[in-house]
């Protein structure tokens, strides 16, 4: 069975690594650089500051870099004890069509930090602006917090850094760890901080 389902997520990633062209060349290694995220982030904190105030805004904030902090760490982790190849840096990948569209970089892939991180992020600014927001729903919102995290994710399979499966793994990990750590932080704001963001 394990060896069926390797075989699943290595032809799941060679297609989609292999759907290359002009446009998507050009677009995924953007995607998967993270600096090219910071103009994202600060719109998000602008958004939640002029929803939230100030007060919330920190306080998902923190919330966040708790979570992106965990996820990362354990993301690390991970690796180092499953010490699964990148697809980069497995032979029969590379024998096999891989592009490699990005440095290779560090040896293992199990779980992608990016897909954690940007789940993560959504997950808990969305759980925390639903908690503590005016009732309105954020539909917009979530729709591109998740189309970010479905295109920062595919990138990293597109640009030879990841199994379709460390994706999958990974952003399943980031919407659980930031879960939990949203749950705990509005308790904590609900049981011992009510009137700072009031």
């Amino acid at each position: 069975m394990t060896g069926w389902l390797e075989m699943l997520d290595r032809d799941a990633t060679l297609a989609i690594n292999g759907f290359s062209g002009a446009f998507t060349d050009a677009v995924m290694p953007v995607l998967s650089n993270r600096v090219v995220m910071v103009p994202i982030y600060l719109l998000l904190i602008w958004y939640l500051w002029r929803r939230l105030g100030w007060k919330k805004t920190l306080l998902i904030l923190v919330t966040v870099a708790l979570a992106v902090g965990a996820t990362d760490q354990i993301a690390n982790l991970v690796k180092n004890a499953f010490q699964r190849f990148r697809p980069c840096w497995d032979d029969y990948m590379t024998d096999n069509g891989l592009q490699i569209l990005e440095r290779r970089g560090g040896r293992y892939g199990f779980f992608s930090a990016h897909a954690a991180t940007c789940s993560a992020i959504a997950t808990s600014v969305l759980y925390l602006l639903r908690k503590w927001g005016d009732g309105r729903r954020e539909r917009l919102l979530a729709g591109l917090l998740v189309f970010w995290v479905a295109a920062v994710s595919i990138s990293r399979v597109y640009v030879g850094k990841h199994f379709l499966g460390d994706i999958l793994v990974g952003a399943l990990a980031g919407i659980i760890i930031a879960r939990v750590i949203s749950g705990i932080v509005d308790w904590a704001v609900n049981k011992f901080f009510v009137k700072f963001v009031d």
